[in-house]
């Protein structure tokens, strides 16, 4: 009896087993593969622009920041950390904030290779997409240059007579400036003075003289680059006798204005930096317009600043293709802590100091992916107003070009 009851409880615990594999456990699952956002991604869109353009590099189950633009963040910051996938486009993860917290986030992957992120966070940056292959930020915003026009019909009613129309050329909208023109004409055959000057500026003139020794003496005529957004006055003088018994002259002033299309203006400083594509020609003025009576050597308004990003490291090459014959341009490249990137010319025509040189500038070294930027200061020659029957210079209406390539 005692043997038969042993052989039973082992059969009963062999069933039991038996029964317990086949009819209650549940298969051990597989975690999802990440594979399919391993590798680098690019933000392009979402409810912080200002943080587009940055790079992310998936490892694993964590994404760091290559580059972080202007974004706040550091490079090699954890971007992204504990990504597990719901399935091979849905995943789940913890998304670092610009208070440098993580909240939940979500992330799915599209069948046009774009990833788009949700955050559980309210705020700027709680709605992202990232792109494989960035399509270089062009800050270009093209517009069509302005030509307005206007007279101004006066009397002058005695002898040295001198007549202030202020503001009467009017600041313009045209973020690149122009050309203004403007002619002193008169009815009656006197040599007529003509004063141009700054609304902003209360000592000396852009321009001030007579047509005396010109080809008509009887009208004064003064082209000037304009700044956007500044008027000017104009001084209208009787400044020659007639043989008259009657001093009283008919005048007129006529004027218009010749805008030019420079698509990356405002750029005259580098917290106004316009990002510019590699590999793309870039087309821009050289214009130097008056804020005041006088254009000084630095102002901000002799440079050109351009921002251009390396997405891995690389050496940074500037080639200028075309330069107007009355300028010298001067390129440096410089960090996004403004410290200036050692850097060697190569000339392909003319002296690189002197106006009209055309030439390329290489960065000594590789430098690491990021920002930097590109510097183009005007200076040479550089007239900026011009009288009566002086020749136009060529950088009036000529554009710079040049193009921005990474090298080994």
């Amino acid at each position: 009896m005692k043997t038969k009851s042993k052989l039973s409880y082992v059969l009963i615990l062999l069933i039991s087993l038996s029964c317990s594999n086949n009819d209650t456990d549940e298969p051990i699952s597989e975690p999802v593969s990440l594979a399919n956002i391993q590798g680098n991604w690019f933000r392009v869109g979402g409810n912080n622009p200002a943080n587009n353009g940055m790079m992310v590099n998936v490892n694993g189950d964590t994404g760091e920041i290559i580059l972080p633009q202007e974004s706040g963040f550091l490079q090699g910051d954890i971007k992204w950390k504990d990504i597990v996938g719901e399935d091979v486009n849905n995943f789940n993860h913890m998304e670092l904030a610009s208070d440098y917290n993580y909240y939940d986030g979500e992330m799915t992957l599209g069948s046009d290779d774009t990833l788009r992120i949700s955050v559980n966070s309210v705020g700027a940056g709680n709605i992202q997409k990232w792109v494989r292959v960035l399509a270089e930020i062009d800050d270009c915003s093209q517009y069509i240059p302005s030509s307005p026009s206007g007279s101004q019909p006066d009397t002058w009613d005695e002898v040295n007579e001198t007549d202030m129309h202020t503001g009467l050329l009017p600041g313009v909208g045209d973020v690149g400036g122009g050309i203004y023109t403007v002619t002193l004409s008169n009815d009656s055959g006197i040599v007529p003075g003509l004063k141009v000057a700054s609304v902003n500026d209360t000592a000396g003139a852009i321009s001030s003289g007579t047509a005396v020794g010109t080809s008509n003496e009887t009208e004064r005529k003064v082209s000037f680059l304009a700044y956007p957004g500044v008027a000017y006055n104009i001084e209208a003088h009787y400044s020659s006798y007639i043989v008259s018994p009657n001093p009283v002259v008919n005048y007129d002033i006529n004027w218009s204005f010749s805008g030019k299309m420079d698509c990356y203006e405002p750029n005259d400083i580098i917290s106004e930096s316009k990002r510019i594509p590699k590999n793309q020609i870039i087309e821009a003025y050289a214009l130097t317009g008056y804020i005041n009576n006088s254009v000084i050597a630095n102002e901000a308004q002799n440079n050109d600043y351009y921002k251009v990003q390396l997405e891995t490291a690389k050496k940074l090459k500037v080639e200028l293709l075309q330069v107007p014959s009355s300028v010298n341009l001067s390129v440096k490249i410089l960090r996004m802590d403004e410290s200036q990137v050692g850097t060697s010319y190569e000339e392909i025509s003319g002296v690189v100091s002197e106006d009209g040189a055309i030439y390329n500038t290489t960065t000594d070294s590789v430098l690491p992916a990021g920002n930097y930027i590109v510097r183009i200061y005007i200076g040479g020659t550089r007239t900026t107003v011009i009288n009566d029957e002086e020749a136009t210079p060529e950088h009036w209406n000529m554009p710079y070009k040049f193009k921005v390539t990474a090298v080994n």
